[in-house]
């Protein structure tokens, strides 16, 4: 799918940092712009990006990191921003690796995880899940938004919730997954710079399952819109039964936030 930049807001300390309006819905309207932002982590950020997202009108940070994450690479508190943070990670049994690198705990994961328990772990995280529950709660209350929602990378968890979000707003798989992979494109730089710190440390395959999840990949997003096939009969059952959106709801959440 071809990358486009016309979402990305360039900041000098924050990575993969773009806004989600613009999107077409399924009836052809657009997700308003200035509501929904999505990024990677917020610990660099300068003095001159918090003025530029104070000026985006981001009023909530929505984190879904895990502790050990947020206490090494702590979200910055910027004025009139309230910030939430609620793991999203779920039930998988291994602990997200550093964006650093530089943890004993990073050898070991890509270690055990390869692009198919990769997958696993996506397509568990939309179901009974606290952290996106707290997301599309925040979302039904137009004074949270504009919403700023991160990760360590702004890929997975990121990736995930704002599927969710799009989806609940009947935006078109097609579309959300290209939302999705422009991942790709923003965080290549940085993805190379530790591939080369880490590779004399890696083996091939070690190496392999690095690149594998580093990147976006239409796999791990497919597992789970098929995940919500499986379980449910409809897009509207699975919204309502995980996270108490009705059809009224959906319906005016689409009136309040797409034009």
């Amino acid at each position: 799918m071809p990358y486009s930049t016309e979402r990305v807001i360039a900041l000098d300390g924050v990575l993969n940092f773009r806004d989600m309006g613009g999107y077409p819905t399924q009836d052809g309207r657009k997700v308003r712009n200035g509501l929904f932002f999505r990024s990677a982590s917020l610990t660099k950020m300068t003095e001159e990006d918090r003025r530029k997202v104070q000026s985006l009108g981001i009023r909530t940070i929505f984190d879904y990191r895990d502790e050990h994450e947020a206490t090494n690479n702590p979200d910055p508190a910027i004025e009139g921003v309230q910030n939430i943070r609620v793991p999203a990670k779920g039930s998988a049994p291994f602990k997200m690796p550093s964006v650093s690198q530089k943890e004993q705990t990073n050898l070991d994961f890509y270690k055990q995880v390869d692009a198919d328990t990769f997958a696993q772990f996506y397509a568990q995280m939309p179901f009974n899940n606290p952290s996106f529950q707290a997301l599309m709660k925040l979302i039904q209350e137009k004074t949270n938004l504009g919403l700023l929602h991160h990760c360590a990378a702004g890929k997975d968890r990121t990736g995930v919730g704002g599927a969710l979000i799009l989806m609940a707003l009947d935006v078109p798989k097609e579309t959300i997954m290209q939302d999705y992979l422009v991942t790709n494109n923003l965080l290549t730089t940085m993805v190379e710079k530790l591939a080369h710190t880490v590779s004399k440390n890696y083996s091939n395959l070690e190496l392999t399952h690095f690149y594998d999840i580093m990147s976006a990949k239409e796999q791990y997003l497919n597992a789970v819109f098929r995940e919500i096939e499986r379980r449910y009969e409809s897009t509207e059952q699975f919204l309502e039964h995980e996270f108490a959106i009705s059809r009224d709801m959906r319906k005016q959440l689409q009136n309040e936030y797409l034009l």
